[in-house]
């Protein structure tokens, strides 16, 4: 029996299939930052460790780690946490960098650990690649998460790191 085709864990609207999994299998690079952060959001939930890894830029701070250091720390998140939602608020690209504004809904042994962040993605040797995050966790946030801009992120991990 044939399985039923599975709307992609990106929350695109799209099936799996024809959106995040050709990407996953390494079948084509993404086409934008916003498409490589879905498809990271989707790896994510799905435990795609190695795909993780080879989508960080080459200067990313996990890069630093082991590859096995790597994959058990995001094999035990991924154990622990369920990925219920995503939504990209803004997105661009100027040149080879680009920045992705989103709200991920996520909730661990019941607690929500949902968060906003502004990604910055950098195009190395053609690929996008993920190179940083800011964050602003869901206590942080304003009641209509939409209407959050970049600056809005940057300004409130700026006065974090202040205190």
């Amino acid at each position: 029996m044939a399985k039923a085709p599975r709307d992609c864990l990106c929350f695109s609207g799209e099936r799996a299939a024809a959106c995040c999994a050709p990407l996953h299998r390494g079948e084509r690079e993404a086409s934008s930052p916003e498409e490589l952060m879905r498809s990271r959001y989707a790896a994510f939930a799905l435990g795609l460790c190695e795909y993780l890894l080879r989508t960080l830029s080459a200067d990313h701070p996990d890069r630093r780690l082991s590859e096995a250091a790597f994959v058990q720390e995001l094999r035990r998140a991924h154990e622990r946490q369920r990925f219920l939602g995503l939504r990209v608020i803004r997105a661009s690209v100027d040149g080879d960098e680009g920045e992705v504004l989103f709200h991920a809904r996520i909730f661990e042994k019941g607690v929500d650990r949902s968060f906003a962040e502004l990604s910055r993605f950098v195009r190395e040797v053609g690929a996008w690649r993920y190179a940083s995050g800011a964050v602003i966790p869901t206590a942080e946030l304003p009641a209509d998460v939409g209407s959050l801009t970049p600056d809005d992120v940057r300004r409130s991990v700026a006065a974090r790191h202040a205190e």
